[in-house]
């Protein structure tokens, strides 16, 4: 693990501001249609638009709830917060509501419902996650970082919330934490680096910063032996501006792909240019 840490370290340096994109971690299915433009994290909403389509869909009952949410799905998140505000009042609700306001880009709305799901329910995981989502793009990193800590202690299964936490920690330096947590993340849920990059958005993030998280990333679908997986972010840390190519062959982080044949055309294919 340390040697994980030391080898990111080693070659970025202290890091700036990191990706940016965000991933509706609970709807798998309409994450893509509530991405907008904000920062880095995973936002979650307790999955119920996703329970409630898949729980008779040979004739589907379109509750007020999930009315609402297909107006969030929409993006019509003035509209939803309408909606959801006729409902009766409960942590994921108001939780649903502070999500569509920081949809909105009206992160003090949002901070003062995700506080009210928190009060309304002190086990409401979700509400702790997304309320860090806020603070760490506003930099303060110290209360994310206490949020995260929250959430995952009242959930510690759920991938994006570990995720989360690795981010910040990378933010504020914490190498090594940042590395186990993106692994405590990859653990419970493989594809959640993949998910992330499918749902999420990522201009907002300078190719430096980019670079460093993809690295770290292959580095761990390496020890995993998914190798493939591995290369494919290799090249993307390669592309978005890693230059130290020359030690990714005496690092052992890598030692797994040594002799593949993506692996080594793609150090020669990088070597030459």
């Amino acid at each position: 693990m340390k040697s994980s840490t030391q080898s990111v370290v080693r070659r970025f340096g202290v890091p700036t501001l990191l990706l940016a994109f965000i991933a509706l971690a609970s709807h798998p299915a309409s994450a893509q249609q509530l991405v907008s433009s904000a920062e880095h994290m995973a936002i979650t909403d307790h999955g119920s638009l996703h329970q409630q389509s898949s729980a008779s869909t040979d004739n589907p009952v379109v509750t007020p709830e999930l009315s609402a949410d297909l107006l969030a799905a929409h993006q019509n998140y003035q509209a939803a917060i309408d909606a959801y505000q006729l409902l009766t009042p409960s942590a994921a609700v108001y939780n649903k509501i502070g999500i569509a306001y920081q949809r909105l880009g009206k992160n003090s709305d949002a901070r003062y419902y995700y506080d009210k799901a928190i009060k309304a329910d002190r086990q409401f995981a979700p509400a702790y996650n997304n309320y860090g989502t806020i603070e760490y793009h506003d930099r303060d990193l110290k209360h994310a970082e206490r949020l995260y800590h929250k959430s995952i202690k009242i959930d510690a299964k759920t991938a994006s919330f570990w995720s989360n936490l690795g981010s910040t920690y990378m933010a504020e330096a914490k190498y090594r934490d940042a590395v186990e947590a993106y692994q405590r993340a990859f653990i419970i849920d493989s594809g959640i680096f993949q998910e992330i990059a499918i749902n999420g958005i990522r201009e907002y993030a300078s190719q430096d910063d980019l670079a460093k998280i993809d690295l770290c990333f292959a580095q761990i679908y390496a020890q995993a032996g998914m190798k493939d997986l591995a290369v494919e972010y290799l090249r993307k840390a390669l592309t978005e501006g890693f230059h130290d190519k020359e030690s990714l062959n005496k690092d052992q982080q890598f030692a797994t792909l040594h002799g593949d044949p993506a692996f080594e055309q793609l150090l020669a294919t990088e070597h030459k240019k």
